[in-house]
């Protein structure tokens, strides 16, 4: 039997009111259980913040995040696509299951024309975007002039600029920030295009930002919900996106 139980709590960052609750579990239960309280899965910018303007420690554990990391085999590009949108295409429990078996989740064929479409749409419209393959360290005081972690820790909603959070590391002693993504050659002998999870560690592990498989292991993860207190009542962010 699934347990879709845990704990939920509030607490204050910055101008806002959060709601949140951490699980141990793997991506599709974690997910079931956010949801069966109001939450949603944090993303690597809403962690962020909250690591920068939240209680001190409260959010410095390892994190899944919502971002799907898509490995292209038309381009062999790395794209980040937020809010989960192509895990969201092709169920979230079929990458859990795949990496189970300790397998890349390959995108079926049936579903090949809909996520290829949905993600150039997005890189057309700036929404995803591409990292590179392999290892890639990005200088905590450059984290808001580098595309990828502009991209990754900015979010217009919160009014939280990416370099905010590189100040943050900073301040925890980091001069920077590890990105590590497949390298190209193993995505090329993948049989089609594949999804992962973009991760995000904390100073209680290493600052690791990672995007390969093992969702199959039972990691931990934030669900959160954002109420900003203005003149007549709560306004939720994580509205209108």
């Amino acid at each position: 039997m699934i347990n879709l139980e845990m704990k939920v709590n509030k607490t204050p960052a910055g101008l806002y009111t959060i709601t949140y609750a951490r699980k141990e579990a793997q991506l599709d239960v974690q997910e079931a259980a956010f949801a069966t309280k109001g939450l949603e899965i944090v993303s690597p910018a809403q962690l962020g913040f909250l690591r920068a303007h939240g209680r001190k420690g409260t959010f410095n554990l390892y994190s899944g995040t919502n971002a799907d990391v898509f490995y292209d085999d038309r381009t062999n590009q790395v794209v980040i696509v937020p809010d989960g949108a192509i895990s969201k295409i092709v169920g979230v429990s079929s990458l859990v299951d795949a990496h189970r078996q300790d397998k890349e989740y390959v995108i079926p064929k049936n579903q090949r024309d809909t996520v290829y479409a949905t993600v150039d749409e997005m890189l057309k419209n700036s929404i995803a975007f591409t990292a590179n393959h392999g290892l890639t360290y990005v200088q905590t005081l450059e984290f808001g002039k580098n595309d990828l972690t502009s991209r990754l820790f900015s979010d217009k909603r919160l009014g939280f600029e990416a370099q905010e959070y590189g100040d943050w590391l900073k301040k925890q002693g980091r001069a920077s920030q590890l990105m590590f993504f497949d390298i190209a050659d193993y995505a090329k002998s993948q049989k089609g295009p594949y999804l992962n999870r973009l991760r995000v560690f904390g100073p209680v592990s290493e600052f690791d930002v990672i995007g390969y498989r093992d969702l199959g292991n039972d990691g931990g993860a934030f669900g959160v919900h954002f109420e900003k207190i203005v003149e007549g009542g709560p306004k939720n962010p994580q509205q209108n996106k």
